[in-house]
């Protein structure tokens, strides 16, 4: 690999890995754009460059978001409860998210998830009812999972950790804390990109058209650069993460889902 797409790849990839830590999401708001970005350098066709840019994503993002995962749950910020309901639920929905993907044209599910994360933005930025106390509330498995199910389905459509699914759902529905939001967030993450990882290499197996070095759509060769510049900005972006104040946190957020919303609206 020539030296300047090494460099493109490790700053992408310190970038997505920095708001996988900050946000508790996987990256793949950045990761799937500038793979996208990437393989139009490369020559590969547009038949299969959507699809290894989502499956590529999600394998880099059981890294970042275990990396930030393990920064969260080292100052108690992780649900394991929460988690292994939420995690059972994405597995199933992030197989079956990859495996639709394959066939399906994606540019009206885009939008019409783009609408719906303008929604949840909004909702988060004009909530003025403050929590009474950061005490847990009780976790009720049965929604935990069919919450788990939809952020697993939306991950593999998207192509991201399905973060932006997961924690609007558990700090405004199941009503968590927000920095627990964002570490059980992180840690749901990685069995969720497992998942829908698996279905994009099940899913792209013995494609012709696929270029050497890869797992189904799964990019592996290039994926390396990108890790190695994700991992240490995840654990960092977790500090800074701890040290910010909630309601500021939840401001942030709500920027960042415009932002998203306003790229796969668009895209």
């Amino acid at each position: 690999m020539d030296i300047l797409p090494l460099i493109i790849l490790l700053c992408g990839g310190s970038v997505a890995g920095f708001l996988a830590g900050f946000f508790g999401v996987g990256g793949g708001i950045v990761l799937v754009p500038l793979l996208l970005l990437f393989y139009q350098t490369t020559g590969i066709t547009s038949l299969v460059s959507t699809h290894m840019a989502f499956g590529t994503s999600l394998l880099i993002i059981i890294f970042a978001a275990g990396s930030s995962a393990l920064q969260y749950s080292r100052n108690n910020q992780v649900v394991w409860k929460a988690v292994l309901f939420l995690g059972a639920g994405s597995v199933v929905g992030g197989l079956l998210g990859a495996l639709l993907a394959g066939g399906l044209e994606g540019r009206v599910l885009r939008q019409i998830f783009a609408v719906m994360l303008v929604a949840v933005a909004v909702q988060l930025l004009t909530s003025t009812k403050k929590r009474k106390s950061e005490q847990m509330p009780e976790t009720f498995p049965p929604a935990l999972l069919l919450g788990g199910l939809v952020v697993g389905l939306v991950s593999a459509l998207a192509g991201v950790g399905g973060g932006i699914i997961s924690i609007p759902l558990m700090h405004s529905i199941f009503r968590f804390p927000f920095k627990k939001a964002l570490g059980t967030s992180s840690a749901t993450i990685v069995i969720t990109a497992c998942a829908a990882a698996v279905g994009y290499i099940i899913r792209g197996w013995g494609n012709s058209l696929l270029p050497p070095y890869t797992l189904g759509f799964v990019d592996y060769v290039h994926a390396v650069p990108i890790i190695v510049g994700s991992v240490p900005l995840a654990i960092l972006g977790a500090k800074v993460s701890q040290k910010t104040e909630a309601k500021r946190l939840t401001t942030f957020f709500a920027v960042l889902l415009i932002v998203v919303a306003f790229r796969m609206f668009f895209f």
